[in-house]
C-alpha cells in the first residue's frame, strides 16, 4: 500500500527522491525495500504492480515481478534505480508474479496468465499461461511455452536448471456471473513440471477442481515438491470456521473487504503419485492464506508463513509431518508473510505484512533476537536475499 507511505511531509509519488523512477504517476506503482542486515534501510517506488522480487545470481540486476497487470521491471539491486519496463507477453496477457533465475546469470523465467475469461466447451488450453524467457537487462522476451496450466503464479528450477516447477492457480471467472467470484471456482488447480530446454511437460498433478487453489511452492528435487493451496470464502464463512475461537483476534489485514480466506491443507507432491496432505486435522485448521515457502535441503524442511492465522509451519520432508507451529505474535511477529533463506546458510528471515523482519537459525528454529530488524513495508507479499 504505497500511497500509505509519505517522506518529507509529502506521500511517496511526490517526493523526488522515492519517485525518481516514476514517469506517471497514474499508472500502478509499488514500493521496493532493501534492508541491510546492519539496519540500513533503502526504499524507492518502481512503475509496476508487482508481487514478487528476485535477484540474479551474480546480484548485478533484479526483477519485480508485475502481478496482474501489463508490466514487468528491472531494477539495480544496489541503487534500486529502475533499469528496463517491459509488457506482458502479449495483449491482454497478465503478469503471473514470480520469476526465477537460471544460474547463468543472464535468463529469468516468468509466469505469465492468459487473458481473462470465462471457460469455454473444448478449449480449456486457451486458458493456459506461459513461461516468458526474458534477457534480465532489458526483459526482452527470446521465448516461452505453456504452463499447462490455468493462473500460474509461484514457479521454482529444479535438478539444476533441468525443470521448473509452476504453481497454477486453476481459478475461472464464474460461467454466470462472469466474475472471480466467492468461492472461486477451481476448474483445474495443479503443479505442472516443465523441461526448461524444450519446454515440454514433463508431469502434471491437479491438486483441486473446485474450490481451493493452489499458489505458492517450495521444491527440493522431483520428490521434494511442496505446494500452498488457499480457499477463499465470505466473511460469514470464517465467523462459522472460527466459532471456536475463545481468545481475542483481530481484523484480517492480508484480506480484502468481502473475503476471507479459509483453512486449506499444504500439500507434498512428488512426481507421478497423487498429491498428500501434510499435518494433522489440528494443523490444516491453522493453515489459512498460505503464502510464502521455502525449502530447506541441509535439514530436509519445508518453512511456511500462514499470514491469516499468524502462523508459521515446518514440515518435515520425509514424513510430511508438522514438526514446529509458532503463533508467531507471541514473539511480536503479525501477520508473517516472507521468508527467504539467508546467504549464511545458518539462518533464515520472516517478515511482517507490515512491518519488522525477525530471523531464526535453521533445524533448531531458535529467533535470534539480536539479529531482528524493525522496518515498515505498507504491506508485501514476499522477500528474498541475496
Amino acid at each position: 500500500m504505497p500511497n500509505e507511505a509519505y517522506a518529507n511531509g509529502v506521500p511517496l509519488r511526490e517526493n523526488s527522491y522515492f519517485a525518481r523512477n516514476i514517469s506517471d504517476p497514474e499508472r500502478p506503482f509499488r514500493l521496493l525495500t532493501r534492508i541491510g542486515m546492519n539496519g540500513e534501510i533503502r526504499q524507492a517506488l518502481l512503475p509496476a504492480y508487482a508481487h514478487d522480487v528476485e535477484i540474479s545470481p551474480d546480484r548485478s540486476v533484479g526483477v519485480m515481478c508485475g502481478f496482474e497487470a501489463t508490466d514487468q521491471v528491472a531494477f539495480d539491486p544496489e541503487t534500486l534505480d529502475l533499469m528496463a519496463v517491459a509488457p506482458s507477453f502479449s495483449r491482454g496477457w497478465r503478469g503471473g508474479g514470480h520469476a526465477a533465475y537460471l544460474a547463468n546469470g543472464k535468463t529469468v523465467l516468468m509466469s505469465e496468465r492468459a487473458p481473462r475469461q470465462s471457460l469455454r466447451e473444448g478449449k480449456v488450453e486457451t486458458h493456459h499461461g506461459r513461461i516468458t524467457i526474458r534477457d534480465v537487462d532489458t526483459l526482452k522476451i527470446h521465448g516461452s511455452y505453456s504452463t499447462y496450466g490455468i493462473d500460474p503464479h509461484d514457479i521454482r528450477l529444479i535438478e539444476n536448471d533441468r525443470y521448473v516447477v509452476v504453481a497454477n492457480y486453476g481459478s475461472l471467472p464464474g460461467a454466470l456471473s462472469g466474475k472471480m467470484d466467492i468461492p472461486r471456482h477451481v476448474h483445474e488447480a495443479c503443479v505442472t513440471i516443465i523441461d526448461v530446454e524444450s519446454g515440454k511437460l514433463v508431469d502434471k498433478c491437479v491438486t483441486d477442481r473446485r474450490r481451493s487453489e493452489l499458489r505458492h511452492l517450495a521444491a527440493g528435487g522431483l520428490d521434494r515438491v511442496f505446494a500452498i493451496q488457499a480457499r477463499l470464502g465470505s466473511e460469514a464463512d470464517l465467523s462459522r470456521e472460527l466459532r471456536g475461537e475463545d481468545e481475542a483476534y483481530g481484523v484480517d489485514i492480508t484480506s480484502e473487504p468481502g473475503i476471507a480466506y479459509m483453512s486449506a491443507a499444504t500439500l507434498r507432491v512428488a512426481k507421478g503419485k497423487r498429491p498428500r496432505r501434510m499435518g494433522r486435522r489440528q494443523d490444516v485448521a491453522e493453515m489459512r492464506h498460505g503464502l510464502s515457502i521455502r525449502y530447506d535441503a541441509k535439514n530436509d524442511q519445508a518453512i511456511a508463513s500462514y499470514p491469516s492465522s499468524h502462523r508459521l509451519i515446518v514440515f518435515d520432508g520425509a514424513s510430511n509431518e508438522v514438526l514446529h507451529s509458532f503463533d508467531t505474535r507471541t514473539m511480536g511477529l503479525r501477520f508473517p508473510c516472507g521468508i527467504t533463506l539467508l546467504p549464511d546458510g545458518v539462518h533464515y528471515a520472516v517478515t511482517g505484512y507490515w512491518e519488522n523482519l525477525f530471523v531464526f537459525e535453521l533445524g533448531s528454529h531458535r529467533l535470534n533476537r539480536e539479529a531482528c530488524l524493525y522496518p515498515t513495508f505498507f504491506g508485501h507479499s514476499h522477500i528474498t536475499a541475496a
